[in-house]
């Protein structure tokens, strides 16, 4: 299996079953995320606000905050609103579906599922970071080339004007030459 290219995608594991979500962490930092875990929804909002993660994995049914709640509350959060919400859950029935999906969660993955459709989605997040910071160097880019044909553009009308200037210049000339040869059509 092929290893993701180091992006640096930020994940934040969130999981009251310290076992899982540990080992969930350790199978990512062997493909080269950058991971941090939680074991409750609070820490989880807390380690969020301050780290920012790219993509946050919570479980659904925990003591306190659920899953549930971490989603909304991170969707309130406007330093959040990037962050891509996984609900990882045993819970696959249609009421849970629609109670992730009204909660804010990008994405829903029974827990039972095999762990490649999680990498999947993670594949999909690092895809879209990457094409988000190419978008940014190309903004950048267009920036300074912007500024760069406003240069240019200055330049090239002073250049315009000087031009037409000669051009004046040369017609008095051929004005006055003609004025000196007696030639009719000087006027």
């Amino acid at each position: 299996m092929e290893l993701p290219p180091p992006v640096a995608v930020r994940v934040l594991v969130v999981d009251d079953n310290r076992d899982a979500a540990d080992t969930l962490a350790m199978l990512l930092e062997l493909r080269r995320y950058d991971v941090r875990v939680a074991y409750d929804g609070r820490a989880a909002l807390r380690s969020a606000r301050a780290w920012v993660p790219d993509c946050l994995i919570s479980d659904i049914r925990m003591p306190g905050m659920d899953g549930y709640a971490l989603a909304r509350e991170a969707r309130t959060d406007p330093a959040l609103a990037g962050v891509k919400l996984v609900a990882l859950s045993a819970f696959s029935d249609a009421r849970h579906v629609q109670r992730a999906a009204e909660a804010g969660f990008d994405y829903r993955i029974t827990k039972a599922a095999d762990a490649q459709e999680l990498l999947e989605v993670l594949k999909m997040i690092e895809q879209i970071k990457e094409l988000a910071t190419r978008t940014q160097e190309l903004a950048g880019q267009n920036v300074e080339l912007a500024g760069q044909t406003k240069e240019l553009l200055k330049e090239v009308k002073q250049e315009v004007k000087e031009v037409k200037q000669e051009v004046q210049e040369l017609k008095k000339e051929v004005k006055e030459l003609k004025e000196d040869r007696g030639d009719p059509t000087a006027q």
